[in-house]
Order: C-alpha cells, then sequence, then structure tokens
C-alpha cells in the first residue's frame, strides 16, 4: 500500500511538468524544479505545490489586475504628461531627471507626485511615538499595513492604541501579512474587530480558501492617516525594533513621514492591498491637495510584486543604478542581488561611480548574510566597496544616488524583493533628504567594518561552501 501512495504521489507530480513549461519562468528555476519533481517523489511535489505552482497566484492576481484596471482610466504614461505639463513644466527640469521619472512611471504605472513636507525618521523609538501621535489625532481613518506584528509589548500598545481609536468612531483599518506574523493567534486582533475596527491576513496561507502559496508575501510597509499624512520605509511592529531583543541588540531602521499629493497614489495602493485580502472595495480617494503645484520635492512612489509580469522592482532598481554618475551607497537590509543585479553594480563602478554597500553582518535570518558574501569577491574585485555593520542590525533599505536621489523603503537587494514579495519604495527628488540619507550611511560605515579583498579571500573552504551552497537557495530563505 504504502509503495503505490509513493507512486500515485510520483505520478502526480509528474503531471505537474506541463504546467511548469508553460509558466516560462527563468531556465535555471524551471531546470531546479524539473529534478525536484523526478527525483524526489513526495517532497518534489509538495513543494512545488506550496511555492513553485502560480495556480492561486494567477487567479489572485487576475483578480487584483481587474480592480487595478478601475483604478487606471489612463495610462501612467499619459497622466504624467499631464501632470508635467501642469507642474513640473513651471520648472526648469534637466531632461536627465525628467526622464528618469518619465522612465519609472512607465515601469510602474503610477504618476510622478510631490510632497510639501518630508522627515526622516531614523530608529523605531522616533518613528513609533510620530505614528502614535498621528494615530491619537486621527478624526476620519487610520490604514496600516505591515508585515511583522510580535505579540509582546509594543505590539500590545499599538493594537490597545489601534482598538481605542476605533472605538472613537473612526475607521481604522489593519492588514499584516501571514507568513510575516506567523507566530501570532489567528484571533489575536479579535478585539480590533469588536472595537468596531476592519482586520485582515494578508492571507498569503489560507487552505480553507484554497491558497497555498507561501510565496504571496506583502512586504509593503504604509501607514495612512486621515488622508493626510502617511509612512513609507521598512520598520515593523515589536520589540526587537526597539533594540530591546538583546539577541539582536541594537537596531536600526529608516521610515519617512510625508505629506502633499503622494497621498492620493499612497491610497489607491492601500486600497488595491486591502482588496486584494477582503475582496472590499469600500476605500475612498484621498482629497486633491489645495496649491499642490506649489509642492516642490518631487517623489515617485516604486512599487513591486508578483502582480507584474515583468519584475517592476528589478527593473526599477536597475534604472536607478544606472541613473548614478558619482555616487551609489546602499544599504541594504539583506544583500543576495542576483546576478543580473551583481552585473549592473559592477558595470556602475566601471563607469567611474563611487559604488558602496552597507550590509549588516548581524542578522535576524544569518543564513543571508552568508548567501550574498558569496557575491563579495566579484563585487570587490571591481572596486566596490562593502561594509560590514556588527554592532546591531541594521535593517535599514535605501539608495543614494549622486547629491539629489533617495529611494527608501521596504525592498532589500534580494531576490525575494526584486521578483517575488509585494514591496513599495518612496524616490525622492531632493538634495536635502539626500543629505540626511549620506549622514546615515557615513556614520553607520564609521562604526562598521570594511571588507578587504586580500583577507576576505582568504577565508576557509568551508566558509567559501556553505556560502555557495546557500546562494542559489536564497530566494526561498
Amino acid at each position: 500500500m504504502f509503495f503505490w501512495t509513493l507512486l500515485v504521489i510520483w505520478i502526480a507530480g509528474l503531471c505537474c511538468i506541463p504546467d511548469l513549461l508553460l509558466l516560462n519562468k527563468r531556465p535555471t528555476a524551471t531546470l531546479a524544479w524539473l529534478w525536484a519533481l523526478i527525483l524526489f517523489p513526495v517532497l518534489g511535489p509538495l513543494l512545488y505545490f506550496a511555492i513553485g505552482s502560480e495556480r492561486v497566484k494567477q487567479s489572485r492576481m487576475r483578480k487584483r489586475s481587474n480592480f487595478r484596471s478601475k483604478q487606471e482610466s489612463s495610462s501612467a504614461r499619459e497622466h504624467s504628461a499631464r501632470w508635467w505639463k501642469l507642474h513640473a513644466g513651471k520648472q526648469d527640469f534637466d531632461p536627465e531627471i525628467r526622464s528618469l521619472f518619465q522612465s519609472l512611471s512607465t515601469i510602474t504605472r503610477l504618476p510622478v507626485s510631490t510632497v510639501r513636507e518630508l522627515e526622516v525618521l531614523r530608529k523605531a523609538p522616533a518613528f513609533y511615538k510620530s505614528l502614535q501621535d498621528d494615530i491619537r489625532a486621527a478624526k476620519i481613518e487610520v490604514h496600516f499595513e505591515t508585515y511583522v506584528w510580535r505579540d509582546d509589548e509594543i505590539g500590545k500598545e499599538f493594537l490597545d492604541l489601534l482598538v481605542e481609536t476605533a472605538r472613537r468612531g473612526v475607521t481604522v483599518r489593519l492588514l499584516v501579512d501571514e507568513i510575516g506574523s506567523l507566530w501570532l493567534k489567528h484571533g489575536y486582533f479579535q478585539r480590533l474587530i469588536e472595537a468596531g475596527g476592519q482586520f485582515s491576513w494578508h492571507h498569503t496561507l489560507s487552505p480553507l480558501r484554497s491558497r497555498y502559496s507561501f510565496n504571496l508575501r506583502n512586504h509593503r510597509k504604509l501607514q495612512i492617516i486621515d488622508r493626510e499624512v502617511a509612512y513609507v520605509g521598512g520598520m515593523n511592529i515589536g520589540r526587537e525594533y526597539m533594540g530591546l531583543n538583546p539577541a539582536y541588540g541594537d537596531w536600526s531602521d529608516v521610515q519617512v513621514r510625508v505629506k502633499g499629493s503622494v497621498i492620493g497614489i499612497l491610497q489607491e495602493m492601500f486600497a488595491e492591498d486591502w482588496f486584494f485580502a477582503t475582496d472590499r472595495d469600500d476605500i475612498q480617494d484621498a482629497p486633491r491637495v489645495k496649491n499642490a503645484a506649489e509642492e516642490t520635492t518631487f517623489v515617485q512612489v516604486l512599487r513591486g510584486g508578483p502582480d507584474e509580469d515583468e519584475q517592476p522592482m528589478l527593473r526599477v532598481n536597475l534604472t536607478l543604478i544606472e541613473t548614478a554618475h558619482k555616487r551609489l551607497w546602499i544599504g541594504a537590509g539583506y544583500f543576495v542581488p542576483g546576478d543580473t543585479m551583481k552585473t549592473a553594480l559592477q558595470v556602475a563602478a566601471a563607469r567611474g561611480v563611487d559604488v558602496r554597500l552597507l550590509i549588516s553582518e548581524k542578522s535576524e535570518h544569518p543564513l543571508l548574510v552568508k548567501a550574498g558574501r558569496s557575491y563579495y569577491e566579484s563585487l570587490l574585485g571591481q572596486g566596490i566597496r562593502i561594509y560590514e555593520y556588527s554592532q546591531g542590525i541594521d535593517h535599514s533599505k535605501y539608495i543614494i544616488i549622486d547629491d539629489e536621489w533617495v529611494s527608501i523603503g521596504s525592498s532589500n537587494l534580494d531576490e525575494r524583493s526584486m521578483r517575488l514579495n509585494f514591496e513599495l519604495n518612496l524616490l525622492v527628488h531632493s538634495e536635502q533628504t539626500n543629505r540626511q540619507f549620506a549622514e546615515i550611511f557615513k556614520s553607520t560605515i564609521a562604526a562598521s567594518e570594511e571588507i578587504e579583498l586580500k583577507t576576505f579571500s582568504q577565508r576557509s573552504y568551508r566558509e567559501k561552501l556553505v556560502e555557495s551552497a546557500l546562494r542559489p537557495m536564497s530566494p526561498v530563505l
């Protein structure tokens, strides 16, 4: 009986091969799954159904795309053209700046926008206090989207605040990723619902609703209060982000607080994610900002996710790397760039760009650090400088381009962020913001160790073997 069971499972796995081929994955991924289905008669099919098949993804993405098409009455290119004529046309913009914005707008299918206020919040204490103050002052609605929510004193503090806010009659919508918050009890947020608030998991994993994919992860961190102020960055909710977990020590991260016309686009982003999770289309658009033409800081919302066939977050980052002329300083929460990104960084360095990478040596995902080190030698050999920060965890995710651009958000420089996760970044055109992030970068590398090629290449054979073995597994780590 056992033999026949295994045989049936193996045959079922072989029947997945046509489905696999029709997905047109990258050749290496297709070959890897072929070997898994053929050589591992039980584990192979089970893994394929969990993370390899895109049946669940495709059905959910069609629904998401239909919702998005209702929002987009015209193409982003046409929208941006009209926007430039009304706003940016009043300023003497360099053609290269205009070209970059228009390229990114086409990739993301989102228009260029502006902010009138932008505040950089470094580390969780500053972010949490500012966010809590804004939630306490909320009169209309609070939209809260995060990847990780911990069942600890910090998570309880925020949950209590949202419950209190809902009881005041404010509309509260909370969206939390199921895999990022895997250890939370399923009824953890019931108090919020009983108080009149609304809550949903992102529903990555929900067998009762035919959702088995571990790869539809919503890694975005976005909070919008009263359609007037929003937060974008890389911070989650939990005590470790306050530096209170002795296993990790001090924790560094960055979030930005913005006001202005961009709130309308961010509101649409949340509405799309909310619909994906709940099937509810009940979120109103943010009102148009009065005197929007007076907002002088230009921004581009950068979104990526598995609902896009052409990997927009990868294309966005390649475009930003290509844009750099003088410097490209990258704070990478996790760094496993893949061959395409690695080549782009090497080419930038060959063009004479000052390319520097700041990577956290301590991490809650130490295997990713080891996988990332497998790329170091080929990058160091091209003149790229790499620093590892070990006095805590630096979870920050930002890219500093020349003297006027900064990209900040949830996206890491790893294969998962480029291809699999829903991600959200904000590209800011501002010399002042650029200087702020440059100071953060310089102060952090001053407390970091620079990796030297000669020394690094002498590490043990065992270390090299472990790094190389982990490298192809990085998308699922």
